[in-house]
């Protein structure tokens, strides 16, 4: 387990970057004025147009009734410290997008509030073209629609997005795209994605996000659409999806993914969780004749999907689409999906080659299916893993490649796979929908039931950041511990924290009699709260006037606990 002090300093450090003058903008400012903070400027679009190379332009707390152009390269567009500023585009429909950032490099945007934007097409934040070191973090967007009609009718035509990356230059990607710790929520999206990332794109990380409430796909990571003129750099690639909290992004009209890879390439999804969607996470690819490669899965926690928690490979190969190879979903923890009994289970296999499955925990849900599988998968590797159900293994369906199975045992013999994997009930601390804690307990029968060959990649860490392995690894999200720091059953057993996610209040249940102390750190890095007290019964943490995102509660020092204000 890291050191607290270590992840705190992490928290709570806020890096302006290397700015050599600041300004200042203000709903009473006036555009006739220096931009000091005495006397700042009224418009935004008027402020940027002054800066000149490495100037940040700080927005005071008010609405700004605009939508903005970044004129330069290496310019920091923020929120002053302690203001909340707010960009409200309700009724301009000058530009597509509340923020464009067209074939520019070294760009922040930092800290603001973006919302109603409300028009076909409608983009929170479009960076398009080229360019580099361009980062999008601790915003929170919201309100952009397709139509101001909540009930008009969707269509391959109407879209709208709340970040979407587009790279369009034929020979020179967008690198070093940064996409963090930001707040995308209550969007009707049409046929198109909250956080997009599209094209020649090579290099980015989409991380610390907290995405829900769309009506189509959480976060998307796309190739091959034409969006680069140059077939072979139309693919965002060599990316990372990590630390994601993405939940009820469910469309009436398609199947829509928490986590989408649609012909993307060399890309990592891990420590994420996500819970009411469509699909927990979708890799496939939609174009004829293309891949998606080299996508690997690890370290998440999928539950409460409508349909699976994991779809695998093209959907109609060879005919009506691509192919999904050499990709890797481990070590995850599969709970309780397909809520809408569509048949699929836990799992949904299409077409793909040369792929892994294997140190996962599939927990069934109450109809006993794990899988559908309608194509044979070629050199698939599917082993060491842990399954369960209520009904018991006798029970368990599978759908594998034409042939049916009524039971853990026949599905093992006839479908020649999970010679080395286990149906025992994993232990978790906390099993349910409501209010779940997928840590495993010191008993749990995933403990060291992983592949004795696996070896971690370098920096992998499980879904509490703690190292992968401890011993043999484990199988789920969770590494168990117990011989550094607290172990996760100890921590358990000390407290719970609910409700949470959380509209206002959450109360921390300490449960074995014994002092603790407490602090909350905003999604913004500030100490909100630094309880010197100790508390040895409930502590109701107070979320109600504070913003939306993650708030990170941490207990005696030691422990890090996310709190999700909606």
């Amino acid at each position: 387990m890291k050191k607290t002090t270590i992840l705190l300093m992490l928290l709570v450090k806020i890096v302006y970057g290397s700015a050599q003058s600041n300004y200042y903008v203000s709903p009473i400012g006036n555009n006739a004025n220096t931009g000091s903070l005495a006397s700042p400027w009224l418009t935004i679009q008027h402020g940027l147009n002054q800066l000149s190379a490495n100037d940040t332009l700080n927005l005071l707390t008010g609405t700004y009734t605009e939508k903005i152009d970044i004129p330069i390269d290496n310019i920091y567009l923020r929120n002053s410290a302690n203001n909340t500023p707010v960009i409200d585009a309700n009724g301009i429909n000058s530009q597509n997008s509340v923020i464009s950032i067209n074939n520019k490099s070294g760009i922040t945007i930092d800290g603001l509030e973006i919302k109603n934007n409300i028009q076909n097409d409608a983009q929170g934040v479009l960076i398009e073209g080229n360019g580099s070191n361009i980062t999008i973090k601790n915003c929170k967007i919201h309100g952009i629609h397709f139509s101001s009609n909540p009930l008009a009718p969707v269509n391959a035509t109407t879209n709208a997005q709340g970040i979407i990356v587009y790279g369009t230059n034929s020979s020179m990607a967008i690198q070093n795209l940064n996409i963090l710790n930001n707040e995308l929520y209550d969007c009707r999206l049409g046929y198109s994605e909250g956080i997009a990332v599209n094209g020649n794109v090579d290099g980015f990380e989409v991380s610390d996000n907290v995405v829900y409430n769309l009506t189509n796909i959480g976060i998307d990571i796309i190739g091959h659409e034409g969006t680069c003129s140059n077939p072979t750099n139309d693919q965002a690639r060599n990316g990372i999806v990590k630390n994601n909290i993405i939940h009820n992004c469910i469309s009436p009209y398609a199947t829509s993914g928490g986590v989408y890879i649609d012909g993307g390439k060399a890309i990592v999804v891990e420590n994420n969780y996500s819970y009411h969607n469509g699909y927990g996470i979708e890799i496939g690819c939609e174009n004829i004749g293309k891949t998606t490669d080299n996508i690997v899965v690890r370290n998440n926690v999928f539950y409460d999907n409508e349909i699976c928690a994991l779809a695998l490979g093209g959907f109609d190969y060879p005919s009506g689409s691509g192919k999904v190879i050499n990709s890797t979903f481990r070590n995850n923890t599969c709970y309780y999906n397909d809520f809408s009994n569509s048949g699929n289970g836990e799992f949904y296999l299409s077409y793909s080659e040369n792929s892994i499955i294997e140190n996962n925990i599939f927990y069934l849900s109450s109809q006993n299916t794990l899988t559908y599988s309608e194509l044979n998968q070629p050199s698939l590797v599917f082993n060491f893993n842990v399954f369960y159900s209520l009904g018991g293994a006798g029970s368990m369906n599978a759908d594998w490649n034409g042939a049916s199975y009524s039971s853990f045992s026949s599905f093992q013999s006839g479908a020649g796979t999970n010679t080395s994997s286990i149906f025992s009930d994993p232990l978790f601390v906390s099993p349910g929908i409501a209010s779940p804690d997928f840590h495993i307990q010191s008993t749990s029968p995933a403990i060291n039931t992983g592949n004795p060959s696996f070896i971690p990649a370098s920096g992998e860490t499980d879904i509490d950041t703690e190292a992968r392995t401890n011993g043999v690894v484990d199988c789920g999200a969770d590494e168990f511990y117990t011989t550094t720091g607290i172990s996760d059953i100890a921590l358990s057993t000390v407290y719970s924290v609910f409700p949470n996610p959380t509209s206002g209040i959450s109360t921390i249940q300490f449960k074995d009699g014994q002092n603790h102390s407490v602090q909350i750190i905003s999604p913004f890095g500030q100490k909100i709260a630094d309880s010197k007290n100790n508390f040895s019964q409930n502590l109701e943490i107070d979320l109600t006037k504070f913003e939306a995102g993650i708030y990170f509660c941490i207990i005696d020092d030691k422990q890090i606990v996310k709190i999700v204000k909606q």
